[in-house]
């Protein structure tokens, strides 16, 4: 007995759904790789912020100190990159109730299995509320952040992560501190002063104009002076005297500090009043 010959209608329905189980298949396979490689992305973006805990270089420019810090990005997975930017913020609850600073990378692409770099430029402001302790203090500094990025072209990905930035202030342990005064033969006092600092900002030269002035306890101006100063990675000791007249008490003094730079580009900061001991 012969068995009847299947119609064309049958024979395409089955051909049919042999492809549409190879399509599932592959969307499978596609969508299990997708994700491996995703993983990979946010295990690799996680260790490497791990690693942004200080500044390659630092340029000053205005009232802002700008830190440059590379960010690799190493793509571990199948497919490329497309269209990745990062956005990292800065925060430290105990010197500003707001963001510190916030810097933009991007837009970049990375194919699979390729490298890549992210240069993160983030100014902080030294003339902003936080700039007085920023310009003497080092600091632990929060620092979030975010990627976003295009994945196998279809697949869009936002990854989150946190470090901690290890601020290091361009007038360190700054003081300032007053010798015994002495007369001068025109009627003036003469008041030797030590000044010390320390500039532990990776990579800033500081190259300008440091100007004192020494004021009594009313804010009245004694004295000032400018001189320069040339100074990277390391202590500095400078041991001026001022001349003020001797109807200016020295009892309570204080000094006040402008260190500008002519550039380019032009960078001027005020340093915090401190008191003379």
């Amino acid at each position: 007995m012969m068995l009847p010959t299947p119609s064309a209608l049958y024979r395409l329905s089955q051909v049919l759904r042999v492809l549409a189980i190879l399509a599932l298949v592959l969307l499978l396979l596609f969508l299990a790789t997708v994700t491996f490689s995703a993983v990979q992305l946010g295990r690799g973006v996680a260790k490497q912020a791990g690693t942004l805990h200080r500044s390659t270089a630092a340029t000053m420019m205005g009232n802002d100190i700008l830190v440059n810090v590379t960010f690799p990005i190493s793509n571990q997975g199948y497919y490329d990159i497309h269209d990745l930017t990062l956005v990292s913020v800065f925060t430290d609850q105990t010197i500003l109730p707001g963001p510190l600073a916030v810097s933009t990378a991007g837009p970049a692409n990375i194919p699979g299995y390729g490298q890549g770099n992210l240069s993160l430029r983030t100014a902080f402001d030294m003339a902003s509320p936080a700039g007085p302790f920023l310009l003497v203090n080092d600091a632990q500094v929060q620092g979030n952040l975010w990627l976003n990025a295009s994945y196998a072209v279809v697949l869009p990905v936002h990854l989150a992560a946190s470090f901690v930035y290890h601020w290091g202030a361009p007038f360190a342990n700054l003081s300032y501190l007053l010798g015994a005064p002495g007369p001068e033969p025109n009627g003036t006092v003469a008041l030797p002063v030590t000044i010390q600092f320390e500039d532990h900002t990776p990579g800033l030269t500081l190259n300008g104009t440091l100007s004192v002035a020494v004021r009594d306890p009313n804010g009245t101006l004694c004295t000032e002076q400018a001189f320069p100063i040339a100074s990277r990675d390391g202590p500095v000791t400078l041991l001026k005297t001022f001349y003020a007249p001797d109807t200016c008490s020295l009892s309570g003094d204080s000094v006040t500090s402008v260190f500008s730079s002519p550039g380019p580009p032009l960078f001027s900061v005020e340093l915090p009043t401190e008191a003379l001991p």
